[in-house]
């Protein structure tokens, strides 16, 4: 199998592709990283708005999951700014 051909069978999860297990440990703890900062300021930003927390949990990792899964752009910003 060549390496072109993974983005051809699967061109849905190209955010995925290349997966490397040198980064995964890397990866895991920049995902710990923003979850830390990304948290207090959605559960703010609905105390704020008067909406309930988890409206405020799911409007942060709901978009994060899918563009993590689905997404192309390793430099794109995905959060509540």
């Amino acid at each position: 199998m060549t390496t072109k051909e993974p983005n051809r069978i699967l061109p849905l999860f190209q955010g995925l592709l290349p997966l490397s297990r040198e980064q995964v440990v890397p990866d895991i703890l920049a995902g710990v990283t923003l979850a830390a900062l990304a948290l207090p300021e959605v559960l703010g930003y609905t105390k704020i708005a008067g909406t309930p927390v988890i409206t405020g949990i799911y409007t942060m990792l709901l978009p994060m999951l899918l563009y993590g899964t689905f997404g192309a752009s390793r430099h794109l910003v995905v959060g509540a700014d």
